[in-house]
């Protein structure tokens, strides 16, 4: 009951240490490289799979197909000619900045426990949706801008405006900007107290002596 008025002591099983963090983010970027490349196939064909569906709800007739071939996205559409070319868009620049987050998440202390991984879970699949997004966009700007004729029969200017600054908008910034803000999202307590403990475990607060006021009655 002593301790309630005291503040919690930093506890010695938790070091929240931002020179441990720096040191361990070169092996833990190489470790989501690793996990990034075994994980490919199945983040390639869960991405496509995403972006033909939310494609496909907003076409009449559904045309478009998405398919997966060596880590690149043929766009096929049932409207075009047999003759036609097949657009295809790589998928490492829409996948690979899984590698930021899991190395961001890897590197902070107790990274498999369980309030953890569940966090990277979480992180995740916030990522897939970012990810999903961009392949969108990307196959609307091709529909947009890349195809000649038909892109300026079917798009208009705005429509073509719209399309090209949400692509470039999660290319550039979103890329490299949403799996850190992600990562801090998901563990803003954890980086906080990485912040302020800067390595050092916090202080012992010191216990409060009460002086005896000298008694008046006994002078």
């Amino acid at each position: 009951m002593g301790d309630l008025g005291q503040p919690r002591r930093t506890s010695e099983k938790e070091p929240v240490v931002t020179g441990r963090f720096l040191r361990l983010l070169p092996l833990t970027l190489v470790i989501g490289i690793v996990v990034w490349q075994l994980l490919r196939p199945v983040t390639d064909a869960a991405i496509v799979g995403g972006a033909q569906l939310l494609i496909r709800s907003f076409e009449y007739p559904k045309v478009t197909r998405l398919v997966v071939a060596d880590h690149r996205v043929q766009v096929r559409r049932s409207d075009f000619r047999s003759d036609s070319k097949i657009p295809a868009l790589p998928l490492t620049e829409t996948t690979f900045n899984l590698i930021v987050l899991l190395a961001l998440q890897l590197a902070l202390p107790r990274p498999f426990s369980r309030p953890q991984l569940e966090r990277l879970f979480m992180g995740c699949c916030v990522l897939y949706v970012t990810q999903t997004a961009n392949l969108v966009f990307h196959v609307k700007t091709l529909y947009a801008t890349g195809l000649g004729d038909w892109s300026t029969h079917y798009y208009s200017d705005t429509a073509r405006n719209v399309f090209g600054f949400l692509r470039y908008f999660t290319d550039l910034p979103g890329r490299f900007g949403f799996p850190f803000m992600i990562w801090l999202g998901f563990n803003w307590d954890v980086v906080m107290r990485m912040l302020h403990t800067n390595g050092e475990e916090a202080p012992e607060p010191k216990k409060s002596s009460q002086r005896k006021r000298p008694n008046s009655r006994n002078k």
